[in-house]
């Protein structure tokens, strides 16, 4: 009724109105922003990853989780996406009209193109890589790019890209037990404040091998005149600076207290982690035997590379060093 005058509303036109609202809603109560179930793998456990209705799908105000980036790789991310034609500027814009409706006149909707967000981003690239990203280690090497769950430990590196760069540390085991080190290297200017970004530390030992494995990040090869230039001992001396960089006095003192060592800036729990392997390495273990104090010691597999983004339930998962120091 419209003014007083009773308008027929052809059914077509009422099933129009019926599959526009049908969709809002579902795209309201699943969380998901293009109504196709899309909310990004890393959020999902690999039977939740086959339908958008898991619980983090559902709208985050309900749970009182505010998805951060601790780590975002933005120029990293969109190097993929030019290299792989992966659109990651704007949503298409659309425009959707309605026939004459009698004493009404036509309908017309429309969304404009706007700026997509992190989640959106991180949305397309993970669809691209898609099983490449590889999260259960039990394949052999190499893999071209590693996911995770767990948690995240960052330190600034000392001489590297003046001194500018960070190191993330995180360990997890395969389904077949492997224990497998993941050692993330990158730049501090992509590390958010409030994981420890711009945060003063102590300083303490720093590793021989730095330029070494700066040179190796750079070129992608080994310095064949150093004593790193094989994979597994540039693994292990990646490792040793992921783990132990700043260690002053004896080392099993630090064992688990990451705060307590030099140039370290905070951990991450339940962080979620994509990124680009450079080295995956499977320590031969005729050739190496560690004590039980010796970094190395449990180590199956080793990767090395550059994070494309690590990303938290929220701000507080992020504890600060500074704040224990």
């Amino acid at each position: 009724m419209v003014d007083g005058l009773l308008i027929a509303v052809s059914p077509c036109v009422k099933l129009m109105f019926q599959v526009i609202e049908f969709g809002a809603e579902m795209r309201h109560v699943l969380g998901c922003p293009d109504g196709r179930g899309s909310v990004p793998a890393l959020a999902r456990s690999p039977v939740e990853a086959r339908s958008c209705r898991s619980k983090e799908s559902f709208p985050m105000a309900e749970l009182g989780v505010v998805r951060r980036y601790a780590y975002w790789a933005d120029r990293r991310i969109r190097a993929i996406g030019v290299d792989n034609g992966i659109s990651l500027d704007r949503r298409i814009s659309w425009k959707a009209k309605l026939g004459n409706i009698p004493g009404i006149g036509g309908a017309e909707f429309a969304q404009d193109a706007r700026a997509l967000d992190r989640t959106e981003i991180a949305e397309r690239i993970e669809r691209a890589i898609g099983a490449r990203a590889v999260q259960d280690f039990v394949t052999p090497p190499k893999v071209d790019y590693a996911k995770g769950v767990g948690r995240v430990e960052f330190a600034q590196l000392s001489g590297f890209y003046g001194r500018g760069g960070v190191v993330m540390h995180t360990s997890t085991r395969s389904s077949s037990g492997a224990r497998v080190d993941v050692c993330l290297f990158g730049s501090l200017q992509n590390l958010a404040d409030y994981a420890g970004a711009s945060d003063n530390h102590p300083g303490g030992w720093t590793s021989s091998a730095a330029g070494a494995i700066e040179l190796y990040l750079e070129n992608r090869e080994a310095v064949s005149n150093s004593r790193w230039y094989d994979p597994e001992s540039l693994a292990l001396e990646a490792l040793k600076i992921a783990t132990e960089q700043g260690v002053t006095g004896p080392r099993h003192e630090h064992q688990g207290k990451p705060s307590t060592r030099g140039f370290t800036l905070g951990q991450a729990k339940e962080s979620e982690w994509l990124a680009e392997i450079y080295e995956d390495v499977v320590l031969d273990k005729d050739r190496w035997t560690f004590s039980h104090d010796e970094t190395g010691h449990g180590v199956d597999r080793i990767l090395i590379g550059a994070p494309l983004w690590i990303r938290t339930p929220s701000p507080q998962a992020v504890t600060r060093f500074r704040d224990l120091r």
